[in-house]
């Protein structure tokens, strides 16, 4: 028998994993995490399964909780021949695990999931246990061959990642980031079938703060899937490219049954016909989906990946983002509008589908509207995003656009500009004795907005508007009063949003003698954003560009001169910047202050410069100006 043995070491010159790990001070640890995917073509049909092993240990007994255990599968995967034991005390003994409980998985925004987990707990663990699990998982679908992750949320001592394919059918494969460990790469090759296996040691914990980057942009990992087979010389095509995953999408299109229009259509047109422009009969109908049909997410099989139809969704008035999408491309096409399906992936699925053209590259579906040549992308599940605006979550990301049976375009959705997301707050400030009164107007536009009203509708809760914007914003100290707070009508369908509110605050102002000193900088945006290099092993996510503009007027009371003024300073970089500018006029001083974000990501080799930034403007948020008696 013919054997062909290819070994390749990929060893990085600088990794996180370089550093040594002394697994026996860890609580809990992965002693091994391997996964064993074998694809046969039996009778003209491919039958996959993942094979999956892990064994851990217990050092103390600070780590119980990894106890509790779960499964997690859906409609597309099966689970066969559940084997879990514990070995206490480092001992051969073995108890087995006789208790698995399977449930459905719901929660985090999902209305109705076919998501399920076979739940169960590894008994008599204790300090020095090892715990062992290995199942089979059955894959029903070639589509969803998935990935495999080297790190996870705790080290690993030996990670193995082996794949088997036939022949007669071709891998595609693509890895990320297996330079941040040490990696052994094996191609063994014979007659029948060829196996790939990828085996890592000593792998340092992946865990992510709230606001990192997206973990995938870090963790070593694989993408596997089968581009094509063949049977009798006849090669059916799987995903060998983007065009493929197109077309199985458009198959999915294509099941769509559309029952009864006529609501739709009636809707499309009552709500068009006494408007001229087409971009004002989409932004009509897209504004009638977010406030008219509730988002909910599903998860359900192939009914996860294939619309419902315009009508039932009209009906029930609720729908997940491809009915949503839907609904919207039925409208939109009715009253002549080119309008389009349109798969994506947030933020979070750091992939291009010309380097992994499978459905692990994108998780959402939208809208893409043609307009005077212009494309605009709509999503609707989005409530408060404005017209012509995408969501935050999706910019920057590769979009599907489906232009027919056969044909698609792929382009990158604009990420949005910084001056598109403004804030503008105007105060006035005067004092009452020891007193800081001020009345202000703060006007938001883009993110700013749609930020603001949807916390200010979801995360209010049980608070008073006062207590909403004092948590908010944080202005002045806490003894911050408000009153006559403006804080109605919140909708983001105007493309700006205004509150306004008066304040009140004591203990501010610092007297000596004859002289009053007073911060004018009532608000201080970004002054809490020293990074921890130290605890932060990932980028920094920015939910989007932005810039806060405040012109804040002080009312110079009688009886005293404008003594000192801090200088005017800049600090304007191309990726973030401030300015403060001091003007005295007649009986005011005007103070000219701007706050910009101008990219969405910071990665680990600029949080140092950040720093300095973020340090800088401190000490500008520092300065006051002095007022003495006359």
């Amino acid at each position: 028998m013919k054997k062909i043995l290819v070994t390749l070491f990929l060893i990085s010159q600088f990794s996180w994993s370089q550093t040594s790990i002394d697994f026996e001070k860890e609580d809990y640890y992965y002693l091994e995490r391997s996964h064993f995917l074998k694809v046969e073509l039996l009778k003209g049909e491919l039958k996959i399964k993942n094979s999956v092993f892990e064994k851990a240990k217990y050092n103390t007994g600070n780590a119980l909780g990894f106890a509790n255990e779960f499964i997690h599968f859906d409609s597309f995967t099966d689970i066969k021949d559940i084997n879990a034991f514990t070995q206490p005390n480092d001992s051969n003994k073995k108890i087995t695990v006789d208790h698995f409980e399977t449930k459905d998985q719901l929660g985090g925004g999902v209305f109705f999931s076919d998501q399920q987990s076979i739940n169960f707990v590894f008994p008599a663990v204790g300090e020095n246990s090892v715990t062992t699990l290995n199942y089979t998982e059955i894959i029903k679908d070639p589509h969803f061959l998935g990935s495999f992750r080297f790190g996870t949320y705790v080290p690993t001592q030996k990670a193995i990642y082996t794949v088997e394919v036939p022949k007669n059918v071709e891998l595609g494969y693509k890895t990320f980031n297996l330079d941040k460990i040490d990696l052994t790469f094996k191609k063994k090759e014979n007659n029948k079938s060829t196996t790939y296996t990828w085996e890592a040691e000593n792998i340092d914990e992946f865990r992510k703060n709230e606001s990192s980057l997206s973990i995938l942009n870090y963790l070593p990992h694989i993408i596997v899937y089968i581009k094509n087979y063949t049977v009798k010389k006849e090669t059916t095509p799987v995903l060998n490219d983007v065009t493929d995953l197109y077309s199985w999408y458009q198959s999915l299109v294509n099941q769509i049954i559309d029952t009864d229009l006529t609501e739709v259509y009636n809707i499309a047109e009552n709500i068009s016909k006494n408007l001229n422009t087409d971009k004002e009969k989409a932004k009509a109908i897209f504004n009638w989906v977010q406030n008219n049909i509730t988002y909910v997410a599903f998860e359900d099989g192939l009914g996860g990946f294939v619309p419902r139809d315009a009508s039932s969704v009209c009906t029930k008035r609720y729908g997940d983002c491809k009915d949503m999408a839907n609904i919207l491309y039925v409208m939109l096409n009715h009253i002549g509008i080119e309008a389009h399906h349109t798969w994506i992936g947030t933020r979070g699925r750091p992939y291009s589908y010309y380097e992994v053209p499978t459905p692990i590259v994108d998780n959402h579906m939208i809208t893409a509207a043609i307009i005077d040549g212009e494309t605009i992308f709509l999503d609707a599940t989005d409530s408060y995003v404005p017209f012509g605006m995408p969501s935050s979550f999706i910019q920057g990301k590769e979009a599907l656009i489906g232009l027919s049976k056969d044909k698609f375009n792929i382009i990158k959705v604009p990420v949005q500009a910084k001056e598109k997301n403004q804030t503008l707050v105007e105060t006035t400030i005067s004092l009452d004795g020891n007193i800081v009164k001020a009345t202000s107007k703060r006007t938001m536009k883009g993110y700013d907005m749609v930020n603001f009203v949807f916390d200010a509708k979801f995360k209010k809760d049980d608070k008073t508007d006062e207590e909403y914007l004092n948590t908010k914003f944080q202005i002045g100290n806490n003894k911050t009063i408000y009153s006559n707070i403006k804080l109605d009508n919140l909708t983001t369908q105007n493309n700006e949003y205004t509150t306004e509110y008066d304040l009140e605050i004591q203990n501010y102002v610092k007297l000596i003698g004859s002289k009053i000193f007073l911060n004018l900088n009532l608000e201080k945006p970004l002054s809490a954003d020293i990074i921890l290099i130290e605890n932060e092993r990932f980028g920094k996510k920015i939910d989007h560009k932005f810039i806060r503009n405040y012109i804040t007027k002080f009312n110079i009371p009688k009886g005293y001169r404008l003594k000192s003024i801090p200088k005017n300073v800049s600090n304007k970089l191309e990726d973030y910047g401030f300015s403060f500018d001091y003007k005295k006029e007649s009986d005011q001083l005007i103070v000219h202050q701007q706050i910009y974000m101008n990219t969405l990501a910071l990665e680990n080799e600029n949080f140092e410069a950040y720093n300095i930034f973020i340090k800088s403007l401190l000490k500008v948020y520092k300065k006051s100006i002095m007022l003495e008696k006359i």
